[in-house]
């Protein structure tokens, strides 16, 4: 085939690899600029002293909206994310840390725990106003306090405590940049191939065509995907769903 629709289809493919490439870089890029404004190396230490009412020294706080159809579940909304230091001690080796303001990360097994339906009676309680058009307003904690094992670094913004070593969530996020970053063109590639293979336009390269089109659409999925889950603990999408107990 040649003339005006071989053209169209060589212009489809270019855009196929320019898409590819974009969505490639544009991960390369968020992942730089996380590490570079959480990689800061830190140092593990323990909560000896919280000033908050029940010892708390930092506090992360999940905001969120659950709507429910009347049915036996209740679907969540994350709607803000806070951190609140409320100020403390951290004992460092023979060094003793201040805390005052600053970024907050907890651990996820930590946050879905809190945000877990408590029973029936809890289910029961918030079933009612999540019919509602405005849902049900809820905001899900995780404080840190004393005797809490913490790393601390430097963020962006001042001092970052987690309840965990950062340097987990960097090499995730490190790990799977550079799997979508190889990914992406070596599954184009292949594409490609497919689609070039003679004869041009032949049974095979036809369903090369079809096998473009089809990741085109999923390279945007992982793109957001990838987005999602690359964001900082502190803003990472907790969402959730409480089903009635049986």
């Amino acid at each position: 085939m040649t003339g005006f629709p071989a053209l169209l289809a060589y212009a489809a493919l270019a855009i196929f690899w320019l898409n590819t490439l974009l969505i490639a870089a544009a991960a390369w890029g968020e992942c730089a600029r996380l590490v570079r404004r959480w990689g800061a190396r830190a140092r593990a230490g323990v909560v000896v002293e919280g000033t908050g009412p029940e010892g708390q020294a930092a506090i992360h706080r999940v905001r969120q909206v659950g709507r429910s159809k009347g049915d036996a579940a209740i679907w969540f909304h994350d709607r803000a994310y806070e951190a609140e230091v409320l100020g403390g001690v951290v004992a460092v080796g023979s060094e003793r840390v201040g805390l005052a303001g600053g970024a907050v990360w907890v651990g996820r097994a930590r946050q879905r725990a809190a945000a877990a339906c408590a029973g029936a009676e809890a289910f029961a309680a918030a079933r009612a106003p999540a019919t509602r058009a405005a849902g049900w307003a809820r905001a899900v904690e995780v404080s840190i306090g004393t005797g809490d094992r913490v790393w601390l670094s430097q963020g962006p913004g001042g001092p970052l405590i987690a309840d965990f070593d950062p340097r987990g969530w960097r090499r995730k996020v490190i790990a799977l940049t550079a799997g979508l970053v190889v990914g992406l063109p070596a599954i184009a590639a292949a594409c490609t191939a497919l689609c070039l293979w003679p004869p041009v336009f032949g049974t095979v390269s036809k369903l090369g065509a079809f096998a473009t089109l089809v990741v085109f659409n999923l390279f945007q999925l992982f793109g957001k995907l990838h987005h999602e889950a690359v964001q900082p603990p502190a803003t990472l999408a907790l969402r959730g769903v409480w089903r009635a107990p049986a």
